[in-house]
């Protein structure tokens, strides 16, 4: 068993209000749940209007496909509306490694 963890630290210029920036996240979120079947929250700066910390998770059977959903993922997040990737820290690890 693999276990991919990702963690994205986020701008959001378009973000007037708190109001506004849980609108864009949970537009993402949804988004990355149906299509790539993860785990992801909002893990940091949720009291302030433009930046937001996501952590993503997935468990696989294969660390190549861990990897794989990890950097789709990414793309993802990184094409979405109103975000701007500042950093990403993306890592797989084995059920041994834990």
């Amino acid at each position: 068993m693999f276990i991919g963890v990702g963690r994205y630290d986020l701008r959001l210029p378009e973000s007037t209000s708190l109001k506004d920036k849980r609108a864009i996240l949970r537009a993402m979120t949804a988004a990355v749940q149906q299509r790539f079947r993860c785990s992801i929250a909002e893990v940091d700066h949720q009291d302030l209007r433009q930046r937001a910390t996501m952590g993503v998770s997935i468990v696989s059977g294969s660390h190549f496909q861990a990897r794989k959903v990890l950097q789709q993922v990414t793309r993802h997040i990184e094409s979405s509306p109103g975000v701007e990737m500042l950093g990403e820290y993306v890592d797989v690890i084995s059920d041994g490694d834990a």
